[in-house]
């Protein structure tokens, strides 16, 4: 029978006050605080292989593998990926949207082709039985390296002469917007008693969680279907 009380669970989801803009508490917490969350790592489907990513530790830099074929004869690894192994899949798509802004995306390959331009960027990619096995075989390329000079302050990235974050492009400046009414806003301050400037610079934002975007693919070859398991809020957006 019910009490006609809301139940604890419904509870913590009202928000402290009513109306748009007001916090909602979390629900998701609990499971994880007592250890009985799941992750992408808990699902383990019969054959599941492992994947380890060789990654730029330079900004910007030239590089060339030397051994690849050496990785791919250690035990368990099933396959090594470099670029020329995946040229004809083309770049990743990756989106940029601002209202009423055209902003020209370079092109992002999978694997990168013998330039490397942030630190982070796959370089080789490795698959074997085990995750140890991955990662002994991606440490065990070789790679000979180039540094380049690289930017990493926006505001620096800016300045006449500054290297280029990515090649193709006449500047780093990805795009200017503004919104409102322009003529308006200059009217307002050129008939004000006192002016104020201010420059405030963005901090860099990274998401950052416990998941890290691990994937698991399943391939079944009897509806010639892969479906994906993944630590993602944009489902829609990774089918």
């Amino acid at each position: 029978m019910s009490s006609g009380q809301p139940s604890r669970r419904n509870d913590c989801m009202r928000p402290a006050k009513f109306g748009f803009g007001q916090p909602v508490r979390r629900k998701e917490d609990e499971a994880f605080l007592r250890g009985s969350g799941r992750y992408v790592a808990d699902f383990a489907p019969q054959g599941l292989c492992h994947a380890a990513v060789l990654r730029s530790p330079h900004a910007h830099a030239r590089f060339r593998i030397e051994n690849a074929a050496a990785a791919r004869g250690m035990p368990g690894v099933r396959l090594v990926l470099t670029a020329a192994d995946v040229a004809e899949l083309g770049f990743l798509p990756c989106t940029a949207s601002v209202p009423d802004q055209t902003i020209a995306v370079p092109p992002y390959p999978i694997v990168a082709n013998g330039e490397a331009l942030h630190v982070g960027d796959c370089l080789a990619f490795v698959v074997a039985d085990t995750l140890f096995q991955a990662q002994d075989a991606v440490e065990a390329i070789a790679l000979d390296w180039e540094a380049l000079p690289c930017v990493v302050d926006g505001r620096a990235a800016l300045a006449e002469g500054a290297p280029r974050v990515a090649t193709g492009r006449a500047g780093n400046l990805a795009y200017e917007t503004s919104i409102g009414d322009a003529q308006a806003t200059r009217s307002a301050f050129a008939a004000a008693r006192h002016r104020v400037s201010l420059n405030l610079v963005n901090q860099r934002l990274v998401a950052n969680y416990l998941d890290t975007r691990g994937v698991i693919g399943e391939y079944d070859p009897a509806r010639d279907r892969i479906t994906l398991t993944l630590s993602s809020q944009g489902g829609h957006a990774v089918r």
